[in-house]
């Protein structure tokens, strides 16, 4: 591949400067609409071995917006939050779940994580073709007084208790996800 090629594909997914990272987030309804969605991405052994240093070997984001829906009304109190569900497999066999929540600025959603910042958090964006990005920016390790107790993000990890961090490296930064049928998120399933 011509060495230009090889850097304009580079850099069609790389997202460039701290506001880049942010992207320009998600319509909650489209992405996920009350009726709820999923999202998904498994790797093959092959991409693995292409890629040691990636962790994940599965990732799965679920959800709906009803609760944001009807948490909106009362915004000038609270902030309305996408509760979602994320589910990882690492490559070495683990697994962590959790709830996370994702604050809704401006009519859009630009960020996911688990309460009081000490999992971490990471950058979502729905793409043009209707896949999710998610981008392992390790934002809040980099806030004067961090709270997170690793750097990247984690699905399970509490402010009281660790959990299975997602490290903020080359191969683990970026994640495509594709929208999936609602079966794929439904219960625990060894991928």
């Amino acid at each position: 591949m011509p060495r230009l090629a090889r850097l304009l594909a580079v850099l069609a997914v790389l997202p460039f400067g701290g506001a880049r990272a942010e992207g320009i987030g998600v319509a909650a309804e489209r992405a996920f609409p009350a009726a709820g969605a999923c999202y998904g991405r498994r790797y093959d052994a092959d991409h693995l071995a292409r890629h040691p240093g990636q962790v994940v070997s599965s990732i799965h984001l679920s959800g709906s917006s009803r609760s944001l829906i009807e948490r909106r009304p009362q915004a000038d109190r609270i902030d309305p939050e996408l509760d979602l569900t994320l589910r990882i497999a690492f490559a070495d066999g683990g697994r962590a779940e959790g709830e996370i929540g994702c604050a809704e600025t401006g009519g859009r959603i630009r960020r996911c994580g688990r309460g009081a910042s000490c999992a971490g958090s990471f950058a979502v964006d729905l793409l043009p073709d209707g896949r999710l990005r998610l981008v392992n920016d390790d934002a809040d390790s980099r806030l004067a007084q961090p709270v997170v107790s690793a750097p990247g993000f984690s699905p399970d990890a509490t402010c009281r208790a660790s959990g299975r961090f997602v490290p903020p490296d080359a191969q683990n930064r970026v994640f495509l996800l594709t929208r999936l049928p609602l079966s794929a998120c439904g219960p625990e399933r060894r991928d």
